[in-house]
């Protein structure tokens, strides 16, 4: 570990790396994971007292939940609560979930908040529904500036709990609301949060009424700058946000199953009105009006997501100096001009739905570092190898490849000399699902700089693909292996646990020709293994205690999903 190794030596005659004052070792710390951290906190007492005190407080996360993540065995939530009480430092990151009604009303439940809630900034609570006793402790939370509330849906009609004005007037601090599934006991009393100055509200997994959305931004429209909401009608939703002449979004995502023809003029209005917007996702097709709008109405945008049939005027999206991430759903590409330079674009997403795809529009993005490639499956698509060649060659920087649904025609493109990954060499990540993959494809995979592979729907990947496999991207830490139904045996599995001395995340979902041998090269050869998902392998029979029982050894081991 280099910075280990760092403390023994001095950084000029007077002074080493353990004589730098705390402020500085804890910046130096906060490069590094979280996970690494409670392994260099016992390099020495000082380096254990600065994570402890300075780092792990406001970059760790603690989690109360009722099933321990390992053992898979159910947690005294209670004694938790009691011994993180009693801890040295107090945490920032606080995510709890409730199993029941009887433990908000425990003294350890209540003490917890007592002495922690005025130290939390971020916390985040998944429950039935917010009950009284929960939001008894909401007064000890002042200082709280993030709330996620992830609930069952509640009843519009059921009662409101008497201290919600207690609870919600509390939140002095409160800058950011996430709501999970309608919290119904937070949106009916919305009004007491009007001491607060929201500034991003997201509202996920359900769909909003107007009525509903906007007593929230009548309170908090001039200091809002995040929106994540769905409604039943973009039109509507749109018509909205454009009456509100403070409102200055930088970040806004909206989604409806709206028809363009009748929220596209809504829309180009509020390009007019929100010229500084930073980030925008559309999820509901946009008319080609409104996507040609996008460069002269909203010059500062540094985050796109669209849905459109096409897109006919391509060289707009050039215009658009300042876009690094792109993502786009389309329905028919072959109009796009490969003459066309988007730059800017270092994350690319692109989902076509027409089966014919030009090749041109792999040409406009040269500066992609991160490329999801989307519902690429159909026969008549790859079997175009101009579309294949022009991908690999002119992507050669990628970093990330994430091929979703993604068919090769392997047995074609191989005959016709195509380059696959090897002309890919920074590649770091690849996300590869393909139904006609075989040892072939592995074997053009030399991609020293590999850190996470995920294979999907790989049927015919055998021990000699593998093999090749770990010789030529040893570097791998996480690997996911999906839906082989014979041809990843245990052998294979061995060498893997064997070679890829840097493993630490490692699934197997659907290997059917796998045993409890397995779980043995498992246990016998990674002891770097910090999180292990094994589920639908149906040929290991071993029971669930008898698993955690082996993988106990497994001392790095810090979650375990075992089906």
């Amino acid at each position: 570990m280099p910075i280990v190794e760092s403390c023994h030596r001095r950084a000029d005659d007077t002074m080493e790396l353990s004589d730098l004052p705390n402020e500085i070792l804890g910046t130096i710390f906060s490069f590094l994971p979280v996970e690494e951290l409670v392994t260099v906190s016992l390099v020495c007492t000082a380096w254990r007292d600065v994570i402890r005190t300075f780092i792990l407080p406001k970059h760790a996360t603690l989690h109360v939940r009722p099933v321990h993540p390992v053992t898979h065995q159910h947690v005294a939530m209670e004694t938790v609560l009691a011994e993180q009480s009693g801890k040295a430092f107090p945490w920032a990151n606080v995510k709890l979930t409730i199993p029941n009604e009887e433990l908000p009303r425990r003294s350890e439940f209540v003490q917890f908040f007592q002495r922690q809630g005025h130290a939390i900034k971020s916390f985040t609570v998944q429950c039935a529904e917010l009950t009284v006793d929960i939001l008894a402790v909401f007064p000890t939370l002042y200082n709280l500036e993030r709330l996620c509330v992830i609930s069952e849906s509640e009843s519009r009609y059921g009662v409101v709990p008497a201290n919600v004005e207690v609870a919600l007037r509390s939140l002095k601090a409160l800058k950011h609301l996430t709501l999970y599934l309608p919290s119904y006991t937070i949106l009916r009393s919305v009004s007491f949060l009007g001491g607060t100055k929201l500034v991003s509200l997201t509202l996920e997994r359900f769909e909003m009424e107007l009525h509903d959305l906007k007593p929230l931004l009548n309170d908090h429209y001039r200091s809002l700058r995040e929106l994540t909401v769905r409604a039943a009608e973009m039109k509507p939703l749109l018509a909205l946000l454009n009456s509100y002449d403070d409102l200055k979004l930088y970040r806004l995502n909206l989604k409806s199953a709206g028809n363009e023809d009748d929220f596209a003029d809504e829309l180009i209005r509020l390009y007019d009105r929100q010229p500084q917007l930073r980030a925008l996702t559309i999820v509901s097709e946009l008319s080609l009006r409104a996507v040609d709008a996008l460069p002269k109405k909203l010059p500062d945008l540094q985050e796109l997501e669209i849905i459109a049939e096409s897109i006919n005027n391509c060289k707009a999206l050039s215009e658009l100096r300042h876009l690094r991430r792109l993502t786009m759903c389309l329905y028919d590409v072959r109009a796009w001009d490969e003459t066309v330079q988007i730059a800017g674009v270092t994350e690319l997403s692109l989902a076509v739905t027409f089966p014919l795809i030009s090749p041109a529009i792999f040409c406009s993005f040269p500066n992609v570092h991160r490329l999801y490639l989307e519902d690429v499956d159909d026969d008549t698509l790859m079997r175009d190898i101009v579309v294949v060649r022009t991908l690999m060659e002119s992507m050669r920087g990628v970093r990330v490849l994430d091929l979703e649904n993604f068919v090769f025609k392997e047995r074609e493109i191989l005959n016709d000399g195509v380059l696959r990954f090897e002309e890919m060499e920074q590649l770091e990540g690849l996300k590869y699902s393909c139904r006609d993959m075989s040892d072939t494809s592995l074997l053009t995979m030399n991609l020293p700089y590999l850190r996470e592979l995920v294979l999907t729907h790989c049927p015919n990947v055998t021990l000699k693909g593998v093999s090749f496999l770990v010789s030529k991207c040893s570097q791998i830490e996480r690997l996911h292996l999906e839906s082989n139904k014979q041809g990843l045996e245990d052998d294979a599995l061995e060498m893997i646990t064997r070679r890829l001395t840097h493993l630490r995340r490692l699934s197997l979902v659907n290997l059917r020709a796998l045993t409890n041998a397995t779980v043995d090269a498992i246990v016998a050869n990674c002891f770097s293994l910090l999180d292990l998902t094994i589920t639908h392998c149906v040929g290991i029979t071993l029971e669930k205690a008898d698993v955690i029982e082996k993988l106990s050894v497994v001392k790095s081991l810090k979650d375990l999903i075992y089906c």
